[in-house]
């Protein structure tokens, strides 16, 4: 696994329990890493006369920093059944189990393992980098999974919960349909993501305080 491959695939994980902020955090990196191989490459495709996909690699993770941006802006609760890999039809029962499955794999004492990273080369201290950042970054998961137990293993807060998944979504497909009718009715008023953000549910929401609890942790890209 290359550096670029290890920090995309950190990416990848934090957007699939809706940890944009992370995601967007580990895109940046992702993005200073593609820009300096970037350079590396257009010297070598200039005197062998051959293109290369770093250009593409680029563009690409550009985009997907930008959507992580303002996926981060909306403070979307982050999605506990993933992250105890669970499902909302599951028991009590499967809960607790899938709790302790997820707690026994990404303890912070294993962090790292999947990294098969090499100490030689360029890209070392990088590596470094990378790898202490995982550890830092592994005690805070092991936080969030000890959160979604919390809510998914209490009836009411997981009642609540689903409930508020529900109407995210079914927001979310609003949003969609709008937009898209939007698009064919030229004489039409344009949807904007504030509409989302303001909506009754969104409003009555921010007074509930264990909501605060279920926001994507923190919207600071400084970290890397």
């Amino acid at each position: 696994m290359s550096l670029a491959q290890a920090v995309s695939r950190r990416a990848t994980l934090h957007e699939m329990i809706r940890d944009y902020g992370e995601a967007a955090s580990a895109l940046k990196r992702l993005l200073s890493i593609l820009e300096s191989q970037s350079c590396d490459k257009a010297k070598e495709c200039s005197s062998s006369g051959r293109s290369t996909g770093i250009v593409k690699e680029l563009r690409q993770a550009q985009t997907r920093f930008s959507v992580m941006e303002e996926e981060a802006k909306k403070g979307v609760s982050l999605d506990f059944y993933r992250i105890l890999g669970s499902k909302p039809t599951d028991t009590s029962a499967d809960i607790k189990k899938a709790y302790r499955k997820a707690a026994l794999k990404h303890h912070p004492d294993k962090a790292g393992q999947f990294l098969a990273r090499t100490d030689s080369g360029d890209e070392r201290q990088l590596w470094r980098e990378i790898s202490q950042e995982i550890h830092n970054d592994a005690d805070r998961l092991f936080k969030m999974i000890g959160e979604a137990y919390a809510v998914l293993s209490d009836p009411d807060k997981r009642s609540q919960y689903d409930i508020d998944e529900e109407l995210r979504k079914d927001l979310k497909g609003s949003s969609t349909h709008r937009r898209h009718s939007d698009a064919q009715s030229p004489g039409s008023s344009n949807f904007r993501s504030s509409d989302f953000q303001s909506s009754p549910f969104e409003r009555s929401s921010s007074r509930r305080n264990y909501r605060d609890n279920w926001k994507t942790h923190g919207n600071s890209y400084s970290r890397w």
